[in-house]
């Protein structure tokens, strides 16, 4: 949000200058909502992001609850290895072997090593994803 204030302000004539002039356009009450929801999902106010837009700058919708939540699981996760790894490494090389020769123990660790990399492959790819311009909503007459 910091970066995008500084692009807009940095895209008028005097960095100085205040907004203080007013653009309206007509649009309908449901065109109004989504064009609110959508600075609200970029926790932009409405004139911010129509600014943004107009600029040519494609705001980011900020994270939802969902995807910080995931976001918090994979720097647990990543602690975790982290934690392992030096874990290993305070081990002599005698206890290492010892460890992974256990088959059992190997099995398990593979598995949740598979579902740390399945996890992270989601939220990369999600991550991914480019914003959508919005379009005009089509009517159901359509």
């Amino acid at each position: 949000m910091i970066q995008m204030k500084e692009d807009i302000e940095n895209t008028s004539d005097s960095s100085k200058e205040t907004r203080s002039v007013f653009i309206g356009a007509k649009v309908t009450p449901t065109q109004k909502e989504h064009i609110k929801s959508l600075a609200g999902q970029c926790g932009m106010t409405v004139s911010d992001y129509i600014l943004s837009r107009a600029y040519n700058f494609k705001p980011k919708a900020r994270l939802t609850k969902e995807e910080a939540v995931l976001l918090q699981n994979l720097d647990d996760c990543r602690s975790d290895l982290v934690k392992y790894t030096s874990a290993l490494h305070g081990m002599s090389t005698k206890q290492r072997m010892a460890m992974f020769n256990q088959i059992p123990f190997m099995v398990n660790w593979l598995k949740e090593l598979g579902n740390v990399a399945e996890s992270v492959c989601q939220f990369l790819n999600a991550v991914k994803e480019k914003n959508k311009i919005p379009s005009t909503p089509k009517s159901e007459e359509e």
